[in-house]
C-alpha cells in the first residue's frame, strides 16, 4: 500500500509512539489510547490504520524485518554484502545479525515485554525460505531427518540464538554469531 506524504508522518508517529511506549511499559499495559496520545494524533487518525496495538507490533516487525531479509543488498556503513553472490546463502544470516543489532534497544524492549510473541512469530515467518533454501543446497542439514523437523529446529536454533546475540552483542560480532549458527547445524 502506499500513503501519501501526511499519512507516511501519521504513521512514522504511531510506529514511534508504540517503540517509546515498549520501552517504557510492559506490553499487557499499553493501549490503543496510550499510542494516540503519545503519537499526537486523532483517535480516528489512528484507527485508519490500526484496529489493534498487535497490528501496530506486527507492523513495526515488519519494518524491522524489510530490510534485514531483502534479495537486494547494498554497501552499508558497517558492511558490504552487495558484492556477495545470492547464492552465499550464509551471509544472509550475517548480514541479519548487522541489522538486529542496530535495532538491539527496540527489539530488546519488544522481546522482553508481552509482545516477544509477535516478534518472534514474525521472524520465524521471515526466516523459513531462508532456512529452507539453506537445507535444501545442503549448507545446513546435511542428513536423514525430514525437512520439516530440520526447518522448525533451524528457525528456532536461530531465533534462540538471535536473542542471546542481543544480550550479549558487546561480547561477539556479528561474523561470530554467525559462525555460531553454522557450526551448530553442519
Amino acid at each position: 500500500m502506499r500513503y501519501k506524504k501526511e499519512e507516511l508522518t501519521a504513521l512514522e508517529r504511531i510506529y514511534d509512539a508504540a517503540a517509546i511506549l515498549i520501552k517504557t511499559k510492559d506490553y499487557s499495559k499499553i493501549t490503543c489510547s496510550d499510542v494516540i496520545k503519545e503519537a499526537c494524533i486523532s483517535r480516528s487518525t489512528f484507527y485508519i490504520y490500526f484496529k489493534t496495538k498487535d497490528q501496530i507490533f506486527v507492523h513495526i516487525c515488519d519494518d524491522i524485518f524489510n530490510h534485514i531479509f531483502s534479495s537486494k543488498l547494498k554497501k552499508e556503513k558497517h558492511h558490504d554484502f552487495s558484492k556477495d553472490n545470492n547464492e552465499e546463502l550464509k551471509h544472509l544470516i550475517t548480514h541479519s545479525f548487522y541489522h538486529f543489532l542496530e535495532d538491539k534497544e527496540l527489539i530488546l524492549s519488544i522481546l522482553n515485554s508481552g509482545a516477544s510473541s509477535i516478534f518472534l512469530g514474525q521472524l520465524r515467518k521471515r526466516i523459513k525460505p531462508l532456512v529452507v533454501s539453506l537445507i535444501e543446497k545442503k549448507i545446513i542439514g546435511n542428513n536423514d531427518i525430514p525437512l520439516d523437523i530440520k526447518t522448525h529446529q533451524y528457525i528456532n536454533g536461530y531465533t534462540a540464538l538471535l536473542q542471546y546475540y542481543l544480550r550479549h552483542a558487546n561480547d561477539i560480532s556479528p561474523e561470530k554469531i554467525s559462525d555460531y549458527y553454522f557450526s551448530f547445524y553442519k
